[in-house]
């Protein structure tokens, strides 16, 4: 599978599955001593049972130390992009890290993604694109005064999209598991290799994340999100990926996350607030909970993948997905909009007040046996 595979790099990458299955398989233990489990509330978070924040470090730490061990052995890979993938990738998941233990406000989180993301530019200037690629009209020009900007927002606003998306078992890892796939069809060398070796793990913590053993946490979100966002970049600016493709693969994170944002602060809430309004919560009331992960990531899989095996296909998909998208979203049932509306307290005085009638309704059935 890997492009000039060696004994030593399939051993590296043997090692990697290892330490991803060796930390799912202690996710409690690592959890409770990292201080980094999520406790149901019985509103937003739903789950039956207390879970490890752990899924991400499964992922991306045998990712990390493959890298680390890949520049040890001098392959003969673009080691700049393999250092920019480790320093700011591992940067990234520290913060998100740093808010599944005690939260943190989100401006800091997005300061300090903007932060990583210059420093991943200065390390690495082959990020910052000198034009556009856009599918049957060619490259487009791109100042450097803009490009700089431009790659900056869009992998803070990647990162904040992927972690907005994090709702649903097997979501975020299913889309990156397409992600990388269509990365690995597109480029090949340092970027293809990363991308195989965040393929495999992502398939091994998949299964852990998909029964409720091991959540993703911020750790997860940020640092795939800021990593499967510089390979994107490097497929377009070293591989002509072309725009459109790109937007394919990451049309459902990023549209909902605007269309959130925006719905927010017109209601005059927080922007980045949680709530249940996101796109796999409508498709969830309407299929229910296994098949809508099946129809999100099977939707994802055919469009992102057509789109880079066929570039040319890549505007049918977007329509596709737009219709789609809307199609869920747009007919929401009223009684979701009003629960949506309520403020934190208002739906914990709600849910308190259910929970005291609960024993007169007891106390009634009783009576009438």
């Amino acid at each position: 599978m890997f492009q000039s595979a060696n004994t030593i790099q399939f051993a590296f990458v043997v090692g990697a599955v290892f330490l991803s299955w060796l930390i799912l398989a202690n996710a409690r233990f690592i959890g409770e001593r990292l201080n980094i489990i999520d406790h149901p509330d019985g509103l937003r978070k739903v789950h039956e049972r207390a879970t490890p924040l752990v899924a991400g470090f499964g992922i991306l730490l045998p990712f990390f130390a493959w890298i680390a061990a890949t520049l040890a052995a001098k392959a003969a890979w673009d080691t700049r992009a393999l250092l920019v993938a480790l320093v700011c990738g591992l940067g990234a998941t520290l913060i998100g890290y740093a808010d599944d233990q005690s939260s943190t406000s989100p401006s800091s989180r997005l300061l300090s993604i903007l932060l990583f993301s210059v420093i991943a530019l200065v390390l690495d200037p082959g990020l910052v694109p000198a034009s556009i690629s856009l599918a049957g009209l060619g490259p487009l020009p791109l100042p450097f005064w803009f490009a700089v900007p431009l790659v900056t927002i869009a992998l803070a606003g990647l990162v904040n999209a992927v972690n907005m998306a994090d709702g649903q078992n097997g979501v975020v890892i299913g889309m990156v598991v397409i992600w990388t796939a269509c990365i690995v069809i597109t480029t090949n060398g340092a970027v293809s290799a990363m991308a195989q070796t965040l393929l495999i793990t992502s398939l091994t913590v998949f299964v852990f994340n998909l029964a409720g053993l091991a959540f993703l946490g911020d750790s997860g979100t940020y640092g795939l999100g800021f990593v499967v966002g510089l390979l994107a970049i490097w497929a377009h600016n070293g591989f002509g990926v072309p725009v459109q493709t790109v937007c394919v693969w990451f049309f459902f994170p990023v549209l909902d996350c605007l269309r959130l944002i925006v719905k927010r602060v017109r209601r005059h809430r927080l922007p980045f607030g949680a709530d249940r309004d996101h796109f796999h919560h409508h498709l969830q009331g309407r299929l229910g909970q296994t098949l809508s992960l099946v129809a999100y990531l099977g939707v994802t899989a055919a469009t992102s993948v057509g789109s880079a095996i066929d570039p040319k296909i890549a505007p049918f998909c977007l329509i596709s997905l737009v219709a789609f998208y809307f199609t869920v979203i747009l007919p929401g049932r009223e009684a979701d909009t009003d629960e949506l509306e309520l403020g934190r307290d208002q739906r914990v005085e709600l849910h308190l007040v259910e929970d005291a009638t609960a024993p007169l309704v007891e106390h009634r059935r009783r009576t009438n046996e």
